[in-house]
This record gives C-alpha cells, structure tokens and sequence, in this order.
C-alpha cells in the first residue's frame, strides 16, 4: 500500500474556503481530498517560484509539496486572475 500523503492548510487557506460557494467549496474539497493520494490532477510547478498550482474550474490553490516528507500544503486558495498577486 502506498503512504498516505499529509494534506495541511494554511489559516488563510481554511478562512477562504469558507467563503466560497457551496458548489465550488465542494468541487475544491474533492479534489484536496484526491491530494492524500499523492500529487494528481491538474498540477504545475509556478514559475520563479517555490509553489505548484492545482487548478479547480476557475479557483486555483497554490500548494508547497515537501515529497521527502510526503507533506502537501495549501498555501492560498483564490480566483484564477488574484491567486498570483
């Protein structure tokens, strides 16, 4: 069996996701579920940066993924056109 990996968010993370539609809320819960499998889905590293994105739809959730540690943490999570500022 495959280790599980750890999946954390930030404290701004959590308040954001509280703040978004229940439709998307639950299409971004699915696919942060999807993460305890390992990275998956529609993930890229940014560019310049230390962070990957994972794209839900219009959201975007930025993760810092540690795979010594197999840790992934959601940095921020935010609409395609301000998650990057």
């Amino acid at each position: 069996m495959v280790n599980p990996w750890t999946v954390n968010l930030s404290p701004e993370a959590k308040k954001r996701l509280e703040k978004i539609p229940n439709p998307d809320r639950r299409r971004i819960l699915t696919a942060l579920d999807v993460l305890h499998t390992g990275p998956s889905g529609d993930i890229k590293p940014l560019k310049g940066r230390s962070e990957w994105r994972l794209r839900v739809g219009g959201w975007r959730i930025l993760l810092l993924i540690d795979e010594d540690l197999t840790t992934i943490r959601v940095a921020s999570i935010d609409s395609r056109g301000d998650v990057y500022k």
